[in-house]
Protein backbone atom coordinates (compact mmCIF):
# COMPACT_ATOMS: atom_id res chain seq x y z
CA UNK A 1 0.00 0.00 0.00
CA UNK A 2 1.00 3.52 -0.71
CA UNK A 3 1.95 5.69 2.40
CA UNK A 4 -0.10 8.55 0.89
CA UNK A 5 -3.09 5.77 0.51
CA UNK A 6 -2.57 4.45 4.22
CA UNK A 7 -2.59 8.15 5.14
CA UNK A 8 -5.74 9.72 2.86
CA UNK A 9 -8.02 6.83 3.67
CA UNK A 10 -11.17 8.54 5.55
CA UNK A 11 -11.36 6.44 8.57
CA UNK A 12 -7.26 6.33 8.95
CA UNK A 13 -7.38 10.10 7.92
CA UNK A 14 -9.51 10.55 11.38
CA UNK A 15 -7.40 8.39 13.04
CA UNK A 16 -4.09 9.99 12.43
CA UNK A 17 -5.44 13.48 13.94
CA UNK A 18 -6.14 12.38 17.36
CA UNK A 19 -2.23 11.00 17.18
CA UNK A 20 -1.04 14.06 16.10
CA UNK A 21 -0.77 15.73 19.19
CA UNK A 22 2.16 13.55 20.30
CA UNK A 23 0.35 11.63 22.96
CA UNK A 24 -0.15 7.94 22.89
CA UNK A 25 -3.34 6.00 22.79
CA UNK A 26 -4.87 2.81 23.31
CA UNK A 27 -7.66 1.63 21.02
CA UNK A 28 -9.63 1.77 23.62
CA UNK A 29 -9.32 5.57 23.60
CA UNK A 30 -9.42 6.05 20.33
CA UNK A 31 -12.42 4.19 20.16
CA UNK A 32 -14.31 6.65 22.56
CA UNK A 33 -13.19 9.41 20.56
CA UNK A 34 -14.65 8.19 17.53
CA UNK A 35 -17.53 6.00 18.57
CA UNK A 36 -19.38 5.93 15.36
CA UNK A 37 -16.15 3.32 14.07
CA UNK A 38 -16.56 -0.52 14.49
CA UNK A 39 -14.02 -2.14 16.91
CA UNK A 40 -13.43 -4.59 13.91
CA UNK A 41 -12.77 -1.68 11.91
CA UNK A 42 -10.57 0.42 14.44
CA UNK A 43 -8.38 -2.59 15.51
CA UNK A 44 -8.25 -3.44 11.00
CA UNK A 45 -7.19 0.45 10.91
CA UNK A 46 -4.79 0.50 13.23
CA UNK A 47 -3.13 -2.49 12.14
CA UNK A 48 -2.56 -1.07 8.45
CA UNK A 49 -1.25 2.36 10.23
CA UNK A 50 1.14 0.46 11.97
CA UNK A 51 2.28 -1.62 9.06
CA UNK A 52 2.83 1.37 6.85
CA UNK A 53 5.39 3.27 9.02
CA UNK A 54 2.48 5.97 10.08
CA UNK A 55 2.10 4.51 14.17
CA UNK A 56 4.16 2.34 16.01
CA UNK A 57 3.33 -0.15 19.16
CA UNK A 58 5.11 1.97 22.33
CA UNK A 59 4.27 -0.49 25.15
CA UNK A 60 2.37 -3.81 25.11
CA UNK A 61 0.39 -4.00 29.10
CA UNK A 62 -1.54 -7.49 30.19
CA UNK A 63 -4.97 -6.61 30.81
CA UNK A 64 -7.26 -9.23 32.07
CA UNK A 65 -5.68 -12.20 29.92
CA UNK A 66 -4.85 -10.29 27.01
CA UNK A 67 -2.64 -7.60 25.27
CA UNK A 68 -3.25 -4.16 25.34
CA UNK A 69 -1.03 -2.17 22.92
CA UNK A 70 -0.35 1.66 23.29
CA UNK A 71 0.38 3.45 19.59
CA UNK A 72 2.24 6.45 19.07
CA UNK A 73 2.53 8.28 16.18
CA UNK A 74 5.50 8.37 13.95
CA UNK A 75 5.60 11.70 13.01
CA UNK A 76 8.46 11.22 9.84
CA UNK A 77 6.03 8.82 8.49
CA UNK A 78 3.28 11.06 8.35
CA UNK A 79 5.02 13.36 6.55
CA UNK A 80 4.10 13.15 2.57
CA UNK A 81 7.70 13.29 1.13
CA UNK A 82 8.32 13.85 -2.92
CA UNK A 83 8.74 10.15 -3.68
CA UNK A 84 5.39 9.48 -2.39
CA UNK A 85 3.50 11.57 -4.53
CA UNK A 86 5.84 11.40 -7.59
CA UNK A 87 4.47 9.01 -9.75
CA UNK A 88 0.99 10.05 -8.63
CA UNK A 89 -1.12 10.41 -11.70
CA UNK A 90 -3.29 14.12 -11.99
CA UNK A 91 -6.31 11.63 -11.46
CA UNK A 92 -5.07 10.20 -8.28
CA UNK A 93 -3.90 13.73 -7.04
CA UNK A 94 -7.36 14.82 -7.23
CA UNK A 95 -8.91 11.37 -5.71
CA UNK A 96 -6.60 12.28 -2.75
CA UNK A 97 -7.46 16.05 -2.81
CA UNK A 98 -11.09 15.18 -2.65
CA UNK A 99 -10.62 13.23 0.06
CA UNK A 100 -8.65 15.34 1.88
CA UNK A 101 -11.31 18.29 1.24
CA UNK A 102 -14.09 16.37 2.23
CA UNK A 103 -12.37 15.37 5.51
CA UNK A 104 -12.23 18.87 6.40
CA UNK A 105 -15.44 19.90 5.10
CA UNK A 106 -16.57 16.84 7.78
CA UNK A 107 -14.68 18.34 10.55
CA UNK A 108 -16.21 21.78 10.12
CA UNK A 109 -19.78 20.31 10.14
CA UNK A 110 -19.14 18.10 13.59
CA UNK A 111 -17.94 21.63 15.07
CA UNK A 112 -21.32 23.46 13.84
CA UNK A 113 -23.27 20.67 15.32
CA UNK A 114 -21.98 22.21 18.39
CA UNK A 115 -24.85 24.01 20.73
CA UNK A 116 -22.56 26.77 21.85
CA UNK A 117 -21.18 27.79 18.17
CA UNK A 118 -18.43 31.07 18.51
CA UNK A 119 -16.01 31.57 15.80
CA UNK A 120 -14.80 34.76 17.06
CA UNK A 121 -14.39 32.53 20.66
CA UNK A 122 -13.21 29.50 19.04
CA UNK A 123 -10.77 31.41 17.17
CA UNK A 124 -12.60 29.08 13.84
CA UNK A 125 -12.21 31.05 10.30
CA UNK A 126 -11.70 30.07 6.85
CA UNK A 127 -10.21 32.32 4.50
CA UNK A 128 -8.35 32.61 0.98
CA UNK A 129 -5.52 34.78 0.01
CA UNK A 130 -4.09 36.04 -2.91
CA UNK A 131 -0.02 36.60 -3.19
CA UNK A 132 1.93 37.34 -5.52
CA UNK A 133 5.28 35.73 -4.95
CA UNK A 134 8.58 35.09 -6.55
CA UNK A 135 9.78 31.22 -6.77
CA UNK A 136 12.11 32.82 -4.03
CA UNK A 137 9.69 34.78 -2.15
CA UNK A 138 7.40 31.75 -1.94
CA UNK A 139 10.17 28.75 0.01
CA UNK A 140 10.80 31.97 1.92
CA UNK A 141 7.01 32.40 3.27
CA UNK A 142 6.77 28.32 3.24
CA UNK A 143 10.04 28.29 5.65
CA UNK A 144 8.69 31.04 7.41
CA UNK A 145 4.99 29.24 8.39
CA UNK A 146 7.26 26.00 8.99
CA UNK A 147 9.53 27.80 11.36
CA UNK A 148 6.16 29.37 12.91
CA UNK A 149 4.41 26.11 13.10
CA UNK A 150 7.38 24.41 14.86
CA UNK A 151 7.73 26.77 17.86
CA UNK A 152 3.82 24.87 19.04
CA UNK A 153 3.28 21.88 17.27
CA UNK A 154 4.55 19.90 19.89
CA UNK A 155 2.86 21.16 22.20
CA UNK A 156 1.37 18.78 25.00
CA UNK A 157 -2.13 18.70 25.71
CA UNK A 158 -2.95 20.98 28.97
CA UNK A 159 -5.43 23.12 30.57
CA UNK A 160 -6.51 25.94 28.87
CA UNK A 161 -5.37 24.36 25.55
CA UNK A 162 -7.60 23.27 23.00
CA UNK A 163 -6.71 21.28 19.89
CA UNK A 164 -7.22 23.14 16.55
CA UNK A 165 -6.81 21.95 13.46
CA UNK A 166 -4.88 24.24 10.54
CA UNK A 167 -5.10 22.81 6.97
CA UNK A 168 -2.69 24.51 4.47
CA UNK A 169 -3.75 24.01 0.80
CA UNK A 170 -1.36 25.90 -1.68
CA UNK A 171 -2.50 26.13 -5.81
CA UNK A 172 -0.71 28.17 -8.18
CA UNK A 173 -3.46 30.40 -10.29
CA UNK A 174 -3.06 30.27 -13.97
CA UNK A 175 -4.78 32.04 -16.02
CA UNK A 176 -5.70 30.21 -19.53
CA UNK A 177 -2.99 30.71 -21.46
CA UNK A 178 -1.26 32.00 -19.69
CA UNK A 179 1.06 28.57 -18.31
CA UNK A 180 1.73 27.94 -22.17
CA UNK A 181 2.89 31.98 -22.57
CA UNK A 182 5.47 31.36 -19.63
CA UNK A 183 6.88 28.57 -21.17
CA UNK A 184 7.47 29.60 -24.53
CA UNK A 185 8.60 32.85 -23.84
CA UNK A 186 5.85 34.60 -25.78
CA UNK A 187 5.16 38.11 -25.40
CA UNK A 188 1.25 38.15 -27.39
Amino acid sequence: MKKIEAILHPVRFRMIQYFLDGQKKTAKELAKKLPDISQATLYRQLDTLVKAGILSVVEEKPVRGTVEKVYAVNFSGVILRKEDIRDLSREEHLQYFLLFTAQLAKDFETYLQNDDVDFERDGVGYRQTAVYLTDSEFKQLAGELSAVMKKYVNNPPAPGRKKRMISTIVIPEYERGEEHEQESGSDH
